[in-house]
């Protein structure tokens, strides 16, 4: 199989694609229309800026989800975890860090094939 398939298929990117999703998603359909970290996502060009882009996203992140859970008791927002984030950090490595973020915002943009 080839490298790129195994860097679109990972979970980890899988998961971050996602929470990327719903921070960037409009307000009245939930989401936290973090452009912001879209554009990071975009721009990172090595490994500091990459690691630089995941605390800004994250700590973002944090905050549009305990925003949701507050605003909708009884649900619990999507969090990637800290196995996620290090398997990311390892893909970078190896992949390269605008190949991993290509991969995140491609999976953040995609329109989803059931509602999430």
């Amino acid at each position: 199989m080839s490298k790129l398939h195994e860097l679109f298929s990972n979970p980890a990117v899988e998961s971050f694609g996602t929470a990327l999703r719903f921070a960037v998603g409009k307000r009245e359909y939930g989401g936290g229309e973090d452009y912001a970290s879209l554009i990071e996502f975009e721009y990172a060009e090595n490994m500091a800026q990459f690691i630089d882009t995941l605390k800004k996203f994250l700590r973002r992140y944090d905050a549009y989800a305990r925003r949701y859970e507050h605003d909708n008791p009884g649900k619990t927002a999507f969090r990637p975890n800290e196995k996620t984030l290090d398997e990311l950090v390892r893909l970078a490595n190896e992949h390269g860090v605008r190949n991993v973020c290509a991969t995140i915002i491609s999976h953040a943009l995609v329109r989803p094939y059931k509602e999430e």
